[in-house]
């Protein structure tokens, strides 16, 4: 390190030993790693410390801004001052900045103009029109500047440009300050040190920039790579560490923009390889800031429920109850199933506890008791959200400003965040630090909620996840362009050396263009002179940077699909480690070979300890190239890798067999034996053993896995009413209106069109009021509709000649789902609603079920449908022996059963099945039971009904596959039964 920067600042500090220093750095991280370094590689040192000028100058004035009673106010606070004084000046007539233009933009390049200014120590009154290029920005802008500096006045506010008035006093005699000749300072700030100094400055050399002629970097340990996309880049680096065993924490990785950061943190997370971070990650790298965003969106979407569940099923967010035991899933599948959409009335009413959710009208319908214990735990978790909901959604005063709504967003994060890591913690803090500066400061209490979620989201992205300003030992440091190269760490990195990453753009301020401030003076430099001295800043900074150095960067831009240069600083490097000054860019393409792909394309496997792969499939990927080995070999290679490609290679293999497999769904052996028997006491409804009979795999998949089909409701501006809604309406109607008209005179009915219609109104508004419409033109539509369907019952209805008995009866006995007994002896538990049984003559009777669809399922002559429609012999049955058992009639003898379709669509048709056929009966259910005992789950045999299925895709193109395995001789033994009902009509 002899003769460089840090030697010399060594020997400076050395200097009178007792006598104070304070080196003044670009950062307090900055000058710390300076120290650290001295200490570590050239000597001790002692009364030293590290301030910037703007922590030095602050400390200095604290004391004469306390007696003047002038308090500091940060950049923040500086930014919303300017706002109001914008807004104000808006309200001006023929302003050069209205109200409807002051975006977040606007706002931002006006604050950095005047902090512009300031620091340039202008002030209002010398600035002149003509100094701008447009008369009329030059008048607002200094409008503005006097407009601030009358408040600042006014409240006894002072910011940093400020302060230099209130310097009085000199450092101490035993005091001596210390700075590199490099560090850029603003006209102010070089005021402000050279009072504050009183001439005991020492100004250290910097040494030469990296890329400069003069520089110091050891050429002799210089690599270079360029790579194929960002991440490749990222890969080949780490690839690099791991394959020469270089320890973490002597590899420091600097970096050019944030998106290696994120391609380098999730590399190493997948790797398990720690790593600190100099400028942290963006907000969404924690679960605390993907909350907070997410919260803003959903206030944006009008509170969309999809947005709301998102975030319980990513965990960013949790409701569940451990006293009550309601978990994040009991939450979700609520929301789901409650049809809310977007709206905050939607939430407040689809919520209600004690609200009838609609069930579709079947038989698979829970028997009373476990209906109740459902309907109990539904309203318990209905009720515990509600609870949620109302603190959930921000008062209309938060609306209104960006305060009200961080404090909305911290309020809701503090309660129900998920805080899962430290890093959740510090944001949560950070945010609540920013909710009390926003406190004090001069905030607009009224804004659009556009404008608000543009300063929200901005002031997010500020925030700044897992900071680590110095090394973290055991670890990889990843530092920016920013900060890089002061760590000392003996192998740097340098990542992302491309042309438009490295350089950046030039963008001059609107409020004040390069021309202007050439007009202004006072040192106020132009975008390009920024830039400029940014850039040899950081040369300089790079320029201290020792050990192995390798410069790689992407020659291949895979989101566009375009190539990228690599900066003029890497062929500057190339020219003076080839020896050839005149070298070209296409000289430098030569040297660097072919780019590192993502698994190390043209990089052959070898047993060198500089040449292992960089992890499985890297080397699973070169072996495949290195074509060493046989096609089986390699495949046999392949599924080492991956054991799920050999499994499912195994499951397509045997279902392109023509043998019948598990493959398939036959599950065979003592395992589904056992099962099955154990699940001889569970009671079955007409639905399951229909579904058996129209897709065994699909009842396998519901019943015996218990895989839930997710049942969220999707809202639709464009309709009220979901068909089962629509139905459990409509089957409301009816029980609502026979029940009434048969109580007050049973028997024979006197039809009550007047008070058909009355019920039919007050059953549309409590669902109105239960599931409010999108808008009252679609509520109005399908009301309308539902009168029609209602008409059709009521003229169906006036037909009928067979006394109503009962209405939504519960086939049980004694609390218990009947046990239906077959003409074979054999029993199975059964458990299912009746929608209606009339009765039609002494001990006769008719089982009636409401279906508000098409009836293009029912054919007149098909009773059985292969066992897909077994609802109106079961329910005959069922009901027969209900009435024996119960007393109700020890004689009932149940002569046929109807599908009525009471609707517009069904066309009021009726389909009488007469239940002359009990044995048909019988043979069905029990060879359906056979199939299932045997452990039969195979795919349906008409592959249409796959159109509808919500297991669709699991099995794909599986029912089409199986049609011939049906056919083969070699299962017919097998699948005997099971073909037989499927071809019972």
């Amino acid at each position: 390190m002899e003769g460089t920067f840090l030697n010399r600042l060594y020997d400076a500090i050395r200097k009178e030993t007792f006598r104070r220093k304070i080196v003044l750095a670009p950062s307090l991280s900055v000058g710390q790693s300076w120290l650290m370094r001295i200490c570590r590689g050239i000597g001790p040192v002692m009364n030293v410390e590290v301030q910037t000028v703007q922590s030095f100058v602050k400390r200095h004035v604290q004391f004469s801004l306390y007696k003047q009673g002038v308090s500091f106010i940060s950049e923040q606070r500086s930014f919303w001052i300017l706002h109001r004084v914008m807004e104000q000046m808006a309200a001006e007539p023929d302003t050069y900045i209205s109200m409807a233009q002051m975006k977040p933009g606007i706002v931002m390049s006006v604050h950095q103009a005047i902090m512009d200014l300031r620091h340039a120590g202008v002030k209002a009154e010398e600035l002149r029109d003509d100094h701008f290029l447009s008369r009329e920005k030059g008048r607002y802008v200094r409008k503005v500047l006097s407009a601030y500096e009358r408040l600042l006045e006014q409240r006894n506010w002072t910011d940093f440009p400020g302060l230099l008035p209130y310097i009085t006093g000199e450092l101490s005699e035993n005091v001596e300050l210390l700075m590199p000749d490099s560090m850029l300072l603003s006209p102010v700030s070089v005021r402000m040190v050279e009072r504050l100094s009183n001439g005991r400055i020492t100004r250290i050399q910097a040494d030469p920039p990296i890329f400069g002629e003069e520089s110091v970097l050891p050429l002799q340990d210089v690599h270079m790579f360029h790579a194929t996309g960002k991440l490749s880049e990222v890969r080949e680096v780490l690839r690099r560490i791991i394959s020469a065993q270089i320890p973490l924490d002597e590899v420091e990785m600097i970096i050019s923009d944030a998106e290696y950061a994120i391609a380098i943190s999730t590399l190493c997370d997948s790797m398990n390889l720690p790593c600190s971070f100099s400028e942290g990650l963006s907000l969404e790298t924690s679960r605390m800031g993907r909350a907070a965003l997410s919260l803003l969106n959903w206030l944006e979407s009008g509170y969309h429920v999809r947005s709301l569940m998102s975030m319980l099923q990513q965990q960013q967010l949790t409701f569940s109850d451990r006293e009550q035991e309601i978990s994040n899933t009991d939450c979700i599948r609520t929301l789901e199933k409650s049809g809310i959409g977007w709206g905050k009335e939607r939430y407040i009413k689809l919520l209600e506890p004690n609200r009838v959710v609609p069930e579709e009208y079947s038989d698979e319908t829970r028997d009373g008791r476990e209906r109740t214990e459902v309907q109990q735990r539904d309203d318990k978790i209905k009720q515990h959200l509600m609870n949620i909901i109302k603190e959930l959604f921000p008062a209309e005063s938060a609306m209104s400003s960006p305060a009200g709504i961080w404090g909305w967003l911290v309020q809701v994060l503090e309660r129900y965040g998920v805080c899962g890591m430290e890093e959740d913690a510090i944001v949560l803090q950070e945010m609540k630090g920013i909710f009390k500066e926003l406190q004090e400061c001069p905030v607009p209490e009224t804004m659009s909620l556009e404008q608000i979620l543009l300063y929200t989201r901005d002031m997010l992205k500020n925030i700044r996840v897992g900071v680590q300003p110095f090394p973290k030992p055991g670890s990889l440091y990843i530092s920016s362009l920013a900060n890089g190269g002061i760590s000392g760490r003996k192998y740097i990195f340098l990542l992302g050396m491309d042309e438009h990453s490295w350089s950046g753009s030039i963008r001059q301020n609107p409020m004040l263009l390069d021309e202007e401030c050439r007009r202004i003076g006072s040192g106020l430099q132009t975008a390009a002179e920024r830039q400029r001295d940014r850039q040899r800043q950081r040369d300089v900074r790079l320029g201290i940077m020792g050990g192995n150095v390798t410069f790689s960067f992407s020659s291949y831009d895979l989101a566009d699909g375009t190539t990228t240069s690599p900066t003029f600083q890497l062929l500057q490097v190339f020219r003076r480690v080839s020896g050839e000054p005149s070298a070209d860019y296409e000289m430098l393409f030569r040297s660097l070979g072919e780019p590192v792909g993502y698994l190390g394309a043209g990089q052959l496997f070898t047993a060198e300890p500089n040449e292992l792969p960089f992890d499985g499939t890297h080397y699973l990927f070169r072996q495949l190239q290195a074509k060493k080995s046989r096609p089986e070999d390699l495949q046999s290679l392949v599924e080492s890798v991956y054991p799920r490609l050999r499994d499912g290679r195994n499951a397509l293999e045997a279902r392109s067999s023509i043998q019948v497999t598990q493959y398939d769904g036959y599950i065979a052996g003592d395992v589904w034996s056992k099962y099955w028997k154990g699940q001889s006491v569970r009671a079955f409804s007409a639905s399951q053993l229909e579904k058996y009979a129209e897709c065994p795999m699909r009842y396998f998949f519901q019943y015996v896995l218990g895989i839930r089909v997710k049942d969220q409701v999707l809202f639709d501006r464009s309709s009220w009413l979901k068909p089962n809604d629509r139905g459990s309406l409509l089957h409301e109607v009816f029980r609502r209106y026979m029940t009434e008209v048969s109580t007050r005179n049973p028997s024979p009915i006197v039809h009550d069109h007047a008070q058909l219609l009355r019920i039919t109104e007050e059953t549309i508004l409590a669902y109105a009021e239960r599931i409010p419409a999108p808008s009252p033109h679609v509520f109005e539509k399908e009301r309308k509709s539902l009168i029609r369907d209602v008409e059709v019952f009521y003229r169906m209805e006036a037909q009928v000649k067979s006394t109503p008995r009962f209405f939504e009866q519960e086939l049980i006995v004694d609390g218990m789902p009947l046990h239906l007994e077959l003409e074979s002896g054999v029993t199975i538990p059964l458990r299912g609603i009746v929608d209606r049984i009339d009765q039609v003559a002494p001990h006769q009777y008719r089982i009636i079920d409401y279906k508000t669809g098409s009836t293009r399922s029912y054919k007149e002559n098909g009773v059985f449908a292969g066992g897909t429609q077994l609802q109106h012999a079961l329910y005959a049955m069922g009901t027969e022996q209900w009435m024996r058992q119960t007393g109700v009639d020890v004689e009932a003898d149940v002569l046929d059963s109807a599908y009525v379709f009471p609707s517009e669509r069904g066309r009021g048709q009726v389909m009488v099945r007469p239940q002359t056929e009990r044995h048909r009966v019988t043979e069905v259910i029990q060879g359906i039971l056979h199939s299932m005992e045997q452990g039969l789950f195979i795919p349906a045999s008409d592959p249409g009904v796959c159109r509808y299925c919500d297991y669709a895709i699991v099995c794909g193109e599986h029912a089409q596959q199986m049609a011939d395995k049906r056919k083969d001789e070699s299962n017919q033994e097998l699948l005997h039964t099971l073909l037989e009902v499927e071809n019972i009509e």
